[in-house]
């Protein structure tokens, strides 16, 4: 009947999931606990997906969000989540959530991210410019003092090469797609758009102080899949900026100028309350 046809439309559902929690996972890291990247929970959410409805494309993502880091236990080497989807005519919004069991013995469900997924792709954007030149007054760190001073995680998530470029118009840096076991399929290398969240947050450090995370994005459109062994060129533009908030606009390209993908708004924000403080060296002295 027509009923039936609406709310198989509008379903929701739970699955539980068992994450495989890879040693290099362990080299991405907050104030000494490994944490689950966002570039992470978004495969395993997209994944998902995809083994639950097959007439989907995967290449266009809209409101992602971070709102709490998904912490893995010492030595675990899977950890049980749940993905909700819901799904009606024109999207599907998955979650990643987990239970947490209070001392008093309540149980408490924790939403970790989400990411809405249109059920028919739309028209992609392809305007690219990464042309342009940085301007502004310049200054290029090598990716050694990067992973030294400023972005502190471990061997398998150091995927910026080379001199990366910043002015307070925004950030230029070359990126290696990684070479840790990731699934890289459905989304592309992983190591891309997270090294280039990487340069945003060392954006956020020299021209406003903070130490940023990711807690979401805008949209993301995916042209070509990066790869694991490949290399890739990011622009990063800061687009809204105000005191505990940074938004950019995010583009990837392969060293041949192809575009791989676009991010729009994607938002950082300092998630430490203040903990975590850029070295001196690297502010501005124009704040």
């Amino acid at each position: 009947s027509f009923m039936e046809i609406i709310s198989a439309m509008n379903e929701k559902k739970r699955w539980p999931q068992s994450i495989k929690i890879s040693p290099y996972l362990r080299d991405h890291h907050f104030e000494g606990k490994v944490i689950l990247p966002a570039v992470e929970t978004l495969i395993v959410l997209v994944s998902s997906v995809a083994e639950n409805y097959s007439d989907v494309g995967f290449n266009c993502f809209y409101n992602a969000r971070f709102p709490r880091f998904l912490i893995i236990p010492e030595k675990s080497t899977s950890m049980d989540v749940s993905i909700v989807i819901e799904r009606d005519e024109e999207k599907i919004i998955a979650r990643l959530l987990t239970v947490m069991s209070t001392k008093a013995g309540i149980n408490r469900t924790l939403e970790h991210a989400s990411v809405e997924i249109p059920v028919k792709s739309g028209e992609m954007m392809t305007n690219s410019g990464y042309r342009e030149k940085l301007g502004g007054d310049c200054i290029n760190i090598p990716a050694a003092t990067i992973y030294r001073d400023l972005v502190n995680f471990g061997e398998a998530y150091r995927n910026i090469t080379g001199d990366l470029s910043i002015s307070p118009e925004g950030v230029f840096c070359c990126i290696s797609g990684g070479n840790s076991n990731a699934a890289s399929d459905i989304l592309g290398s992983p190591f891309v758009f997270d090294a280039a969240m990487h340069a945003a947050c060392i954006w956020g450090q020299r021209y406003h102080d903070i130490v940023a995370f990711p807690v979401g994005f805008a949209k993301r459109e995916i042209y070509r899949k990066t790869k694991k062994d490949g290399f890739y060129l990011s622009r990063i533009w800061p687009e809204t900026v105000n005191s505990d908030e940074l938004t950019f606009d995010v583009q990837i390209w392969e060293e041949s100028g192809a575009l791989c993908e676009i991010i729009k708004g994607l938002t950082m924000r300092d998630v430490s309350s203040g903990r975590l403080q850029p070295p001196q060296w690297i502010k501005a002295t124009t704040l």
